[in-house]
């Protein structure tokens, strides 16, 4: 990405890109600042196609999609990079390796020959001094054997190693956004969206609606099944979530038996449908105990939603949800109500 050539283009860009960013509730971090200064540059026509397209859904842009955009626009070529080094580095290790293993090999055959060699002349000479030397070079040679190996070792090591901290940056990324069982993003992410969309002076435009579900009874479906049978309905309903909130829905794992999604631009009407279609296909779900055989065909959810509503916070929106959520469970279980 190039920036502004002169101090004074860079300062007019700046001074257009924070009321932008303080007018859609942006929080002013550095990849925010990044992602907006070339918004108002212009000088990316497709990531301004993207966030305007996401202002006009969810009257913000959310930090998920800008770590995406700021990935894919702003810091592509130094992503590039970087994955070209670290595949230049294991190559590197790699011929490294292939090259120690290549001198082990020789020296080790070169030491055999000397041997022989010497052997051989044990047994045809009585020249001290220059059996002496000859030993001399055995020896040498048998250090410098000792020490390809001590070297092939460590390259063995570090190749080990950068393959390690690859995997571990790896999990860290994923652990740091998505919920490890049911493969949906956590309730940090949840936080951080919802509290990005929502402000003390919201005006509710565009429409956002929050739907909090709980599996119904999980506390004795686990004492009754055990807590793997437990952990692999949270992974149907997390899946059954994953497959059918499609974007611009959110779906994510609140937390133990809870998940919530996140319906930008939705009416409650809106809402409720899509909660009936997700209570019905849960309601459907079927899970055969692998030492029975027998069909556990009891699960079922609760569902609460709430739409925000002028000068709502993030907290009380959450909680009118979750007082629906409540009604369901006294009406019942296994039904939708609205807050």
């Amino acid at each position: 990405m190039k920036f502004a050539k002169s101090t004074q283009q860079a300062n007019h860009y700046l001074r257009q890109a924070i009321p932008l960013m303080v007018r859609h509730n942006i929080p002013p971090n550095p990849l925010n600042y990044a992602l907006w200064y070339t918004y108002v540059s212009q000088e990316m026509p497709e990531l301004n196609t993207q966030i305007d397209k996401a202002l006009e859904t969810y009257g913000t842009c959310p930090s998920v999609i800008s770590e995406q955009m700021f990935r894919e626009h702003i810091i592509s070529d130094e992503l590039e990079a970087s994955d070209a080094f670290e595949s230049s580095l294991l190559n590197m290790v790699d011929t490294l390796n292939q090259q120690a293993s290549n001198t082990a090999r020789h020296t080790e055959d070169y030491s055999e020959i000397l041997h022989s060699s010497l052997e051989a002349f044990d047994e045809t000479t009585q020249d001290t001094s220059l059996k002496e030397i000859i030993n001399q070079l055995a020896a040498s040679t048998q250090a410098v054997t000792e020490t390809t190996r001590a070297f092939q070792q460590q390259l063995d090591a570090a190749q080990n190693e950068i393959e390690n901290l690859r995997n571990e940056l790896h999990k860290s990324r994923q652990e740091a956004h998505v919920d490890p069982l049911t493969g949906l993003y956590n309730r940090r992410i949840f936080d951080n969206e919802l509290g990005q969309r929502v402000s003390a002076d919201n005006t509710v435009t565009p429409r956002l609606c929050l739907i909090m579900v709980d599996v119904d009874h999980f506390k004795k479906f686990n004492d009754t099944y055990g807590h793997l049978m437990g952990d692999k309905v949270l992974q149907y309903v997390g899946k059954l979530l994953r497959d059918n909130c499609t974007h611009p829905l959110l779906p994510v794992r609140y937390g133990g038996e809870e998940f919530s999604v996140l319906a930008p631009g939705c009416s409650i009407g809106d809402a409720v449908d899509i909660a009936e279609q997700l209570r019905t296909k849960i309601q459907a779900i079927r899970i055969r105990q692998r030492r029975s055989g027998d069909v556990i065909s009891s699960v079922t959810a609760s569902f609460g939603i709430s739409q925000l509503q002028p000068g709502q916070t993030a907290s009380e929106l959450i909680e009118a949800a979750d007082n629906a959520l409540y009604q369901a469970k006294e009406n019942g279980r296994n039904r939708v109500e609205c807050g």
